[in-house]
């Protein structure tokens, strides 16, 4: 039979009166965070305040946008209903900062948005349902080296009155203060032997870390034990602050003056500031939960666990080679790119989860699923009852760059325009919009594009309406055709 150029879309529509796109299958907006979400970010972030200062001082202190500091990022949240889901924020130094409020369904959306930053995601950080479900996602790629994977005890603290005076010798010998500027070399050596005893990487440079101690100490947010020799031996300090809690971290000693009661002196001066000083009212802080003599400690000066936080960091082998290009004829002609990933692995549901497998002894490609798959163990299956001899294990393969799923709005009960069907790609840079059935508009969550439901646009830097692609209507199907993805001087 003669092919004519047609190919069925993902969803077949019926024919009936009033059809529209059903909300239910549109995914939750994801969107940049702008200064008119501020109000609305915060109050969500505070809502889950022990888990979030991370993201709430960074925001507080570096605004809500990529810039030169390494802590620094684009802020982004997911919308669901009117109402913010999630808020999550890639640094420059790669840890992906995330709140979601254990929605680990949302986990795949977050990290493929992410996929999208020029940085790549070398932690995650936040509160632990998510930022578990997120870390599995980011080990699964074969060049991600893990350093630090441990789940945390969070520990809460309600300031009391504490009597230890600030400065105070200890045993004759030791003295326990804030650190100033003076003792920067000889707190980069503790701090740099902490992030090694951890396996952490240090990734600032020797000044970057010298800016950022001089501005902490600035606001009295170090403090340190010395001995005899005027040697620092221990340290701690407040990593994040917002309004009037505290963040604890950096708490180290050298391993020779252990067991000393260095730690606890040092705590409890930093305590003693947080609530006289700084005004705080609560301070938190993570451990391993593996830590038994932090946990011990921390214990010891009336902290309360109040649940689990993840700390996940690693890095990227570089590329021995170039990656690959893969390149696929599509059914009509048309030339497709994608990634090959193994198993196993999950995709997020949607027109653009291709499925691939090599089906004999060569090597060869062809689909075994096109369409939408939301758990590819399900191919595993199908790959085993059609598997025949010489046929190879199964790969999967996720097409990114230029497939280009089509949205269908009915205009009149019959005739040439019966429909209109668009590329969901936004004309300025491709983006998939998503369709907010309320507003009845389409929503670009990458740059703020917004276009009519007729595709026209509505606002945003858009510079022409959304594509449309030509159709027929076969029986009680509606055939779309396939085609390569247009540009802006194509159209």
């Amino acid at each position: 039979m003669p092919h004519d150029g047609f190919g069925t879309f993902v969803r077949f529509c019926k024919l009936v009166h009033s059809a529209s796109i059903d909300p239910a299958c549109c995914k939750p907006m994801i969107r940049h965070v702008t200064d008119s979400d501020l109000q609305r970010v915060r109050a969500f972030l505070e809502s889950h305040v022990d888990t979030s200062l991370f993201l709430l001082s960074t925001l507080a202190a570096l605004g809500p946008r990529l810039g030169s500091h390494l802590n620094s990022g684009n802020f982004r949240l997911i919308q669901e209903g009117g109402k913010i889901a999630a808020v999550f924020c890639l640094t420059r130094r790669g840890n992906l900062l995330v709140q979601a409020g254990g929605r680990v369904d949302l986990a795949e959306q977050i990290f493929e948005d992410c996929e999208t930053e020029p940085i790549e995601v070398r932690g995650i950080v936040g509160e632990w349902p998510t930022a578990e479900a997120l870390w599995k996602l980011l080990r699964a790629d074969p060049r991600f080296e893990p350093t630090h994977a441990l789940k945390d005890v969070l520990y809460r603290l309600m300031l009391k009155e504490t009597t230890r005076p600030a400065g105070e010798a200890l045993n004759g010998s030791l003295t326990v203060r804030a650190l100033d500027a003076d003792d920067f070399v000889q707190w980069e050596r503790l701090n740099s032997a902490y992030f090694a005893e951890l396996s952490l990487p240090l990734q600032a440079t020797l000044e970057q870390r010298r800016t950022d101690f001089i501005v902490r100490i600035r606001s009295g947010l170090w403090w340190g034990a010395f001995d005899d020799c005027y040697d620092l031996v221990s340290i701690a300090a407040l990593n994040a602050t917002y309004g009037s809690l505290g963040q604890v971290g950096g708490v180290y000693t050298r391993p020779a003056d252990r067991k000393k009661g260095l730690a606890k002196a040092v705590m409890r001066l930093l305590i003693e500031d947080c609530r006289k000083r700084l005004r705080f009212e609560k301070l938190v802080l993570f451990t391993g939960e593996d830590n038994t003599a932090a946990r011990r400690l921390y214990e010891s000066l009336d902290f309360q666990a109040a649940g689990a936080f993840g700390l996940l960091l690693g890095d990227r082998r570089a590329n021995t080679r170039a990656p690959e290009r893969h390149k696929w004829a599509g059914q009509s002609g048309e030339m497709y790119t994608y990634e090959v990933f193994d198993w196993p692995a999950r995709l997020t549901p949607g027109p653009g989860n291709y499925i691939f497998a090599t089906s004999n002894a060569a090597g060869d490609w062809r689909p075994l699923l096109v369409g939408e798959c939301a758990d590819l163990s399900t191919l595993a299956v199908q790959d085993r009852l059609r598997s025949g001899a010489g046929r190879h294990p199964a790969t999967h393969v996720h097409i990114r760059l230029n497939f280009n799923p089509a949205s269908v709005r009915r205009r009149e009960a019959s005739g040439a325009a019966m429909f209109q069907v668009f590329n969901v790609n936004c004309t300025h840079l491709g983006c998939p919009v998503n369709w907010q059935a309320g507003a009845k508009l389409f929503l670009c969550p990458c740059h703020g594009g917004v276009f009519y439901s007729d595709g026209t646009v509505a606002g945003g830097p858009p510079p022409r309406p959304l594509f449309e692609r030509e159709w027929q209507v076969s029986g009680d199907r509606l055939l779309v055709r396939q085609q390569p993805l247009p540009t802006v001087k194509q159209g």
